[in-house]
């Protein structure tokens, strides 16, 4: 029974800290965190030590774009890493701190002593670990007092700025987490501009922070692992669908904010007037889409034009990023849009709803229709684009940025 009532007192301080407290109140612990006396790295000193949280990845890959993000980066960073650093993958559980794991390898035996710090250490908050942060944030201030530096990847603010779009526990879980960073981060590493705006923005309307913190903006590469990480034997096989026959693909869990229910209305409209075109659905199942979920499911094209697959590995994602005609991304609000620079990456041209942080990405093959279309101007706009894509009059430029790009970037900055 106490089981069941974890989760919620765990997060009980923080509920009544976000219901009562404000931003004046927030500023004056975050000011009296960040004052705490730190020990200076001394200049003879030759050796980094550069610890990676991978607290969730390491448990459970989902397969998300930001863990796809965390892995690939990670991994990158074994390969680009100065030889006068050594790298540590570490992650955290309830009840065990910070510890090195023997990511990716799973056969080497695990050290459970906790990490500490030395002048000079750096901690990388790779991972979304928003439960591990906040259960150690002590031991993260400690390893920051004794001369290490704590470094954060932001993917987006969305939690904080659309509450609506997540559940109640994801927005405290998230609170919780920026509330902490903000106390204690040196640097943030973020996904877009658009993140690093939002960031800065928010640290100084929650939390009164205008300085005394760095922020990076670091290029987001494209290219699934090559090979993928999950072993031939396990990939889906047979192919469940002909991915022969011409198909447009959405990738993205299915949540409030990704659109699926808009597209969904999109494609219905068109054929209900006969059109060919095939839409693939890959993702998960999210939060707050039971009445999506069934509308895929009953649908009347369901297993013949409209198809949804919710256990896709990298292997299988990889092949259908490399035989569909297009990509379509309906979200309402990204932080970077990974999906979108894969179907670059791959060559394809791109369906997407008009968001700033797309912008960038207009004259590589990305066409857009309205933020606020209804379902009959979707469908017009769909049908135009699908026409192009049909007729090759779409012309798309790959990315050049590589995940070997990404993390020069991120050494760099850290």
């Amino acid at each position: 029974m106490a089981s069941l009532f974890q989760p919620f007192l765990d997060l009980l301080p923080y509920r009544l800290e976000q219901a009562l407290g404000n931003p004046t109140l927030r500023s004056v612990r975050v000011r009296r965190v960040r004052r705490s006396k730190r020990t200076a790295v001394p200049a003879s000193k030759t050796r980094r030590r550069l610890f990676i949280d991978l607290a969730v990845i390491s448990k459970h890959d989902a397969g998300t774009g930001i863990q796809r993000v965390v892995r690939e980066l990670a991994l990158s960073l074994i390969d680009e890493a100065p030889t006068n650093w050594d790298i540590h993958f570490v992650a955290a559980t309830r009840r065990r701190k910070y510890h090195l794991i023997s990511w990716p390898s799973p056969l080497e035996p695990v050290d459970f002593t906790p990490i500490t710090s030395t002048p000079g250490d750096i901690f990388l908050g790779l991972d979304y670990s928003l439960d591990a942060v906040r259960r150690h944030r002590k031991q993260l201030a400690a390893f920051r007092r004794n001369g290490g530096t704590l470094w954060f990847l932001v993917h987006d603010l969305l939690p904080l700025e659309k509450p609506e779009w997540f559940s109640t526990n994801t927005v405290i879980r998230y609170k919780a987490w920026l509330g902490i960073l903000a106390g204690l981060a040196d640097g943030f590493l973020c996904n877009s501009k658009q993140t690093e705006e939002d960031l800065k923005r928010n640290l100084d309307k929650e939390f009164g922070l205008k300085d005394g913190y760095s922020t990076v903006v670091l290029p987001m590469g494209h290219k699934i692992s090559d090979p993928p990480l999950i072993p031939s034997d396990t990939r889906s096989q047979p192919a469940r669908f002909d991915a022969r026959a011409p198909f447009f693909l959405m990738v993205g869990t299915l949540e409030p904010r990704k659109g699926h229910g808009d597209m969904l209305a999109a494609f219905s409209r068109l054929w209900a007037d006969g059109a060919p075109e095939r839409l693939v659905l890959v993702g998960r199942t999210g939060w707050q889409v039971d009445g999506l979920h069934q509308a895929i499911l009953n649908h009347p094209e369901h297993g013949r034009k409209l198809f949804w697959f919710d256990d896709v590995d990298d292997a299988e994602l990889f092949d259908l990023y490399e035989n569909c005609s297009g990509g379509i991304i309906a979200s309402y609000g990204e932080g970077f849009g990974l999906p979108l620079v894969e179907f670059l990456g791959h060559g394809k041209p791109v369906f997407a709803r008009d968001l700033a942080v797309f912008r960038p990405h207009a004259k590589m093959g990305v066409n857009y229709f309205p933020v606020d279309a209804n379902d009959t101007l979707l469908a017009t706009y769909l049908q135009s684009w699908m026409n192009d894509v049909n007729a090759n009059r779409i012309m798309v430029t790959r990315p050049d940025t590589s995940w070997k790009t990404s993390a020069q970037v991120l050494i760099s900055a850290v």
